[in-house]
């Protein structure tokens, strides 16, 4: 099963639905492929260096719900779009082995470094224009 995972940036809730339609409008927004909010939740985990615990999931915020979950948006946890902004280029990189090393990812940390890489500008971003981070799963 191939699952469609974009992040972006979206001034409010409301913005953030208009992606479900019209995503090229929106010019601060990275594409990729195979995860959902279980995976982000465990880079969180390994990000902060708490244990992962699945009602971390309940702190990203559903803001659409289409077809029983196969088409969805959520808005990333502010806490985490903040410790995301604060990472360095170390620990992007002791971040990417951290996560690679999950059962969720179970990849090289060279799989998913530039996605960290992505979440970190798009959070910067997000930041510097007090905009939050939204996340769209298609499966």
């Amino acid at each position: 099963m191939s699952v469609q995972a974009d992040v972006y940036v979206a001034s409010d809730d409301q913005d953030a639905l208009r992606y479900d339609n019209q995503p090229a409008a929106f010019e601060e927004r990275e594409q990729f492929g195979n995860f959902t909010e279980l995976e982000l939740s465990t880079l969180w985990a390994k990000i902060t260096g708490i244990e992962w615990n699945v009602e971390s999931l309940r702190e990203f915020h559903t803001v659409l719900d289409q077809d029983d979950g196969e088409r969805c948006i959520k808005r990333l946890p502010a806490a985490m779009a903040l410790e995301l902004a604060r990472l360095s280029p170390d620990q992007i990189s002791t971040s990417a082995s951290k996560w690679a090393a999950t059962d969720e990812m179970a990849c090289e940390a060279t799989d998913v470094q530039p996605i960290i890489e992505a979440l970190v500008r798009l959070a910067k971003r997000a930041s510097a224009t007090g905009r939050n981070i939204y996340f769209w799963n298609c499966l």
